[in-house]
């Protein structure tokens, strides 16, 4: 899925990718993240949340309910909004969710 977000931040015009995120054990870490599309774009993958939301406006994520809410908590800390294509919350994981959608757009 990460790919294929990239590829679609990287075909509209409207979009500029800021930053990558994988879990720290991915051997993608440290790489470029549009390498696997034959070209540098000058942002590396990270496991750390912090260094990859650094310039942005908007996280994708398609994770898990678990990781969901704790990038949302970030997010929402960063002043960062949040498109959430993860699915499987319960009641009150969306509760969560909720909550947060006061101060960001979740």
């Amino acid at each position: 899925m990460g790919r294929m977000l990239i590829e679609a931040v990287r075909a509209a015009d409207d979009c500029e990718l800021a930053g990558a995120l994988d879990v720290a054990a991915s051997p993608a870490v440290g790489s470029d993240a549009t390498a696997f599309l034959g070209y540098a774009s000058g942002v590396s993958i990270t496991p750390d949340l912090h260094a990859g939301l650094k310039n942005a406006q908007v996280l994708i994520d398609f994770t898990r309910p678990e990781g969901t809410l704790a990038h949302l908590k970030v997010c929402r800390e960063l002043g960062v909004n949040v498109v959430i294509g993860t699915t499987g919350f319960s009641d009150a994981q969306k509760a969560d969710i909720a909550a947060a959608a006061e101060d960001i757009a979740s």
